[in-house]
């Protein structure tokens, strides 16, 4: 019994950290970031 806990808590953290692997190198979130510093606050003058 204990080895199938351990199995699935095994697969569980190779998910985990799997998904943040991908997330992180493979997939690129689309960025509202604009070089321009305009009107809108930013603080970067």
């Amino acid at each position: 019994m204990n080895t199938i806990i351990q199995n699935i808590l095994i697969f569980i953290a190779l998910g985990i950290a799997l998904t943040f692997l991908v997330r992180k190198f493979i997939w690129k979130p689309k960025k509202k970031s604009s070089k321009v510093c305009g009107n809108d606050g930013c603080g970067c003058h």
